[in-house]
């Protein structure tokens, strides 16, 4: 049953008197057994909500509300029962390459298809239980996003050491058949589902178009933590302008067929090989940018937006110091985007690149970057500096802890400079950079950026 945990200021909750600890019991008829039971429930105008108080008594309300109103509630349990953990083992696994140190919910390893169809984490459907396909269908919990990894059942098994894997294809059919839409994706380990098995999955996939609406391609994240796992190796230069020249070969095969590219590349890989993000016609709608897909071609896009009414001047006109931190990956993108700014005479900028020696030298994304890495390599280099401008997408949702706990007040005290939180976008780079933070948008929620992705938060 759902436990109400936190009741928001000036909600629907708090109008109706409930508290922490209140146990929501049903609306209308319908008996609250998890998240999906509640969100449905409460899409009604005119709701008879039973709530067992947390003193045993039983209130009947009758509430009018907005068609999209919710109780303005946090639960005790993201998904209200319990969230499904995964019952894989696979060998890419990123949970199992972080520090034993970590705080525990980073060790979670959920695999709930709820969650995918609320907030878009990725899935394998592999621990489903009897009934659950048919009440992903019955109840339209569209769209979902699945982990496929490949379509050969035996290197599936083998890849997620789950003998109940190798059912994918089954489970797609029967989704795509009742109207499931599903946006998809490889982690690409090389020597395992590259070359002629990442043919195989496209080949596989694409027919089912546009029930499964997107493929995405992603490489392995390995960090330094992968003691007693599988030997894993990421990527060369080499294997990665092979991805994009694989995938841009299925381009050319799918889009006069399709209409649509289907199957796309994420970033690292142009990374990787040094080669130009494509144009935005390549990622059609951007359905997979949180999953590290398309996410510089629409960094340079709002760059080029944002010149167009960018200020000539820092706020004020004044001589404004400034320092950005990046991610490895990330510094040939910023240091281009920052020349916008190189005619601004009251503006001195530098760029610090961190490298990820929390995770190890192959994590390059700014998601993934610690406290810990900043302040040890950027101390005694930025105190004559006004600000650091700080990426929100380094720190937790809406709150400003980065991966190892460290707070941003923590890193303004050992750095001894003040941080400026900016939305990880070109706007949020330029105009941060010009002191224009009142102009930006409130900090982004990423429910489904790479951090969650590999399993993290």
């Amino acid at each position: 049953m759902p436990i109400i945990k936190e009741v928001k200021p000036g909600s629907l909750a708090e109008e109706l008197e409930l508290e922490p600890g209140d146990e929501i019991l049903r609306i209308n008829d319908t008996q609250i057994t998890d998240i999906v039971d509640l969100q449905f429930a409460l899409a009604d105008e005119l709701i008879e909500i039973e709530v067992r108080r947390k003193n045993g008594e039983l209130w009947e309300l009758e509430v009018e509300k907005d068609y999209d109103e919710g109780l303005g509630v946090e639960w005790e349990h993201p998904t209200v029962d319990r969230v499904h953990l995964c019952h894989n083992k696979c060998v890419f696994c990123f949970v199992d390459q972080i520090p034993g140190q970590m705080r525990k919910t980073l060790n979670v390893r959920d695999d709930d298809y709820r969650l995918s169809f609320l907030h878009g984490n990725f899935v394998t459907l592999t621990n489903l239980k009897e009934g659950e396909l048919e009440r992903i269908v019955r109840l339209k919990m569209s769209p979902l996003n699945i982990s496929v990894h490949t379509t050969n059942p035996q290197l599936r098994v083998r890849m997620l050491a789950n003998k109940k894997s190798g059912e994918i294809m089954n489970q797609i059919r029967y989704l795509a058949e009742h109207g499931i839409e599903m946006n998809t994706q490889i982690v690409l380990c090389p020597e395992w589902n590259d070359g002629e098995e990442l043919d195989r999955t496209i080949r596989d996939l694409y027919p089912f178009y546009p029930a499964v609406r997107t493929l995405s391609v992603v490489p392995v994240g390995l960090t330094k933590h992968r003691r007693g796992l599988h030997k894993l190796r990421g990527c060369t230069s080499e294997e990665a302008a092979k991805v994009v020249e694989q995938v841009a070969r299925w381009h050319e095969f799918l889009r006069p067929r399709l209409g649509t590219s289907f199957v796309q590349a994420a970033d690292e890989f142009y990374v990787m090989a040094n080669l130009e993000v494509p144009p935005s016609e390549y990622y059609d709608d951007f359905s997979q940018i949180e999953n590290g897909v398309g996410v510089i071609r629409t960094f340079l896009d709002e760059v080029a937006e944002a010149k167009v009414r960018l200020p000539n001047k820092t706020i004020h006109g004044q001589r404004r110091k400034v320092g950005i931190i990046t991610s490895v990956s990330a510094e040939r993108t910023i240091r281009s985007s920052l020349q916008n700014l190189d005619d601004i005479r009251s503006l001195y900028y530098e760029v610090f690149p961190v490298v990820n020696h929390f995770y190890g030298n192959n994590v390059s994304v700014a998601g993934l970057l610690t406290g810990t890495d900043i302040t040890q390599q950027l101390a005694g280099k930025v105190a004559h500096l006004d600000t650091l401008l700080l990426p929100d997408i380094m720190l937790k949702d809406d709150e400003d802890i980065c991966l190892d706990d460290y707070r941003v007040q923590d890193i303004e005290r050992v750095l001894n400079v003040k941080i400026t939180v900016v939305p990880a976008t070109g706007m949020g780079l330029l105009y941060g950079a010009l002191g224009y933070t009142q102009a930006l948008p409130p900090r982004r929620r990423y429910e489904a950026t790479l951090r969650s992705a590999v399993g993290l938060d």
